[in-house]
């Protein structure tokens, strides 16, 4: 896809085999050079603005902010910095469902449908037996996509559950797909099993508990902060500030903000099996429940101590030194990238948030760290094989359905004969519009969500994608006797709509 709202899984298949022998004793150090760390890449990157926190031992033994908050003033970054989280919502919503249940609410592998009885795949089987473990995994079938679009045009949580019973399943419990509504239809089932909304179930199970102040799955409570960080894009090699991203859609999957120092407060708790500050905030049950491997995510070719997977919320991997790694990473093309990693063995956590989207620099930071945690020398220089591993995603394609625009397109039909309304169950209604020498295309609730058309060849139009700078194209065709409109960022026949007038 064009459009990718939050990287995560691509990078447990990067960072895969780590150092090959450890030390415990130069935590350290891994912990006064952070700061140089930190400052030779945002050196190198020009990325605006960067939080870093560090707890070991159940204690926080570093904290600090660089550069800005946003590119066009000269406010700090602070560790009482507020940041977007993309993915790593997911992590830190595992934490309160495994609350939840160990309060007795539900169970991980409790059917959604005992709490959301309307449900429904497109299989018979997937729907009536699907957990909230499986959604949290990755498991259920669904495919990664699924909502990431149809929230792009506007449309709200309840209205994306729905159209999933639309979309054709892989086979379920052994293919691991990572959907962001996937997941937020099992925060949804723990939510009503605890009769509540999301957002409250969190304040209530796990950021009230431990004093996250300033840890919100609400969108509005991060714009009411006034030390936030502002989202950035690299635009002609500038970094500018970018669109806001408006996740309440998604919440559980990564609508949470937080600073580096509420989340330094999670790490402690997770580290110390759900206590924190003599009390027992998430049981511990649930929690380790939450941070076991649930399904392999390496492929079937890799040697079996490749051990790299998925648990609940979170990724599983085993590094060279034969120890367990947690972690997650986030990314908002609208302009964000974050990421969190705890080494349980060693009773170690770093969170690193910034305010650029995704070029690698949070996970080139945790895995510098944590080379020399572990070895008291960095293996590689990370951020080129990060920046890399990135670069499917934030190089402009430039295309439309693949194709690179031709020298000499051929003409359009008039634009006349393309105008009208299309429709499918999955997208709902789309108007196709004449504007000037333009088409425009209405997509959403009301057609709020507007897409200027440019033409690209024959009967083959773009747009710059949603969320994402010039040169990030997508397509749309047209078939005029048969009257459809194929969308390119739909995957399959849902991206196939049919014209009604």
């Amino acid at each position: 896809m064009l459009r990718v709202i939050l990287s995560t899984g691509l990078i447990t298949g990067v960072l895969a085999g780590a150092p090959a022998q450890a030390d415990t004793s130069h935590i350290d150090e891994a912990v006064a050079q952070l700061p140089g760390i930190v400052e030779q890449m945002q050196a190198k990157t020009g990325v605006p603005g960067i939080a870093v926190a560090v707890v070991h031992n159940d204690a926080l033994v570093y904290s600090g902010g660089f550069g800005v908050r946003n590119s066009k003033g000269t406010k700090p970054v602070t560790a009482q910095t507020v940041f977007q989280l993309a993915s790593v919502s997911k992590s830190l919503g595992a934490s309160v469902v495994a609350a939840a249940v160990g309060k007795g609410n539900l169970k991980w592998h409790d059917p959604v449908r005992k709490f959301l009885p309307g449900f429904q795949l497109s299989e018979q089987y997937p729907t009536r037996n699907v957990t909230v473990a499986d959604f949290y995994s990755h498991r259920s079938g669904l495919p990664g996509f699924t909502g990431n679009e149809l929230e792009s045009f506007g449309f709200d949580r309840d209205t994306i559950i729905e159209r999933m019973r639309y979309v054709p399943l892989a086979p379920f419990r052994v293919t691991y797909s990572y959907s962001n509504f996937g997941l937020t239809v099992g925060g949804e089932a723990a939510a009503e099993a605890s009769g509540t909304t999301w957002e409250r179930l969190a304040d209530r199970m796990v950021f009230g508990p431990l004093g996250m102040d300033d840890t919100s799955y609400r969108h509005r409570d991060f714009v009411k902060q006034p030390n936030r960080a502002a989202l950035h894009q690299q635009v002609d090699g500038k970094w500018v500030p970018s669109a806001k991203r408006q996740a309440d859609a998604q919440a559980p999957a990564g609508g949470a903000s937080s600073t580096v120092l509420d989340m330094a407060t999670w790490l402690r708790m997770q580290l110390a099996d759900g206590r924190f500050e003599g009390e027992q905030v998430v049981a511990k049950g649930p929690l380790r429940e939450a941070r076991s491997l649930q399904i392999r995510t390496s492929p079937r070719s890799a040697d079996a101590t490749d051990v790299r997977g998925y648990a609940l919320g979170m990724n599983y991997t085993v590094d060279g030194t034969g120890r367990v790694r947690w972690g997650h990473s986030g990314a908002f093309t609208a302009g964000a990238a974050t990421t969190y990693l705890m080494i349980p063995d060693l009773d170690l956590g770093i969170v690193v948030l910034t305010n650029g989207w995704p070029i690698g620099v949070p996970e080139a930071i945790t895995e510098t760290f944590a080379d020399i945690a572990e070895t008291g020398s960095s293996t590689q220089d990370w951020l080129p094989v990060l920046e890399q591993a990135f670069a499917p995603f934030t190089t402009p394609n430039n295309t439309a359905f693949g194709k690179k625009k031709p020298a000499d397109p051929k003409p359009s039909a008039p634009l006349a004969a393309y105008a009208g309304t299309y429709s499918n169950d999955y997208v709902g209604t789309a108007t196709v519009e004449r504007s000037g020498k333009r088409l425009v295309l209405r997509l959403g609730p009301d057609g709020q969500r507007v897409l200027r058309l440019r033409h690209w060849t024959g009967n083959t139009f773009a747009y710059t994608a949603i969320d994402l700078p010039q040169g990030f194209t997508a397509g749309v065709r047209f078939n005029t006797k048969a009257g459809t409109m194929r969308m390119e960022e739909i995957e399959g026949n849902l991206g196939l709509l049919k014209r009604n007038r």
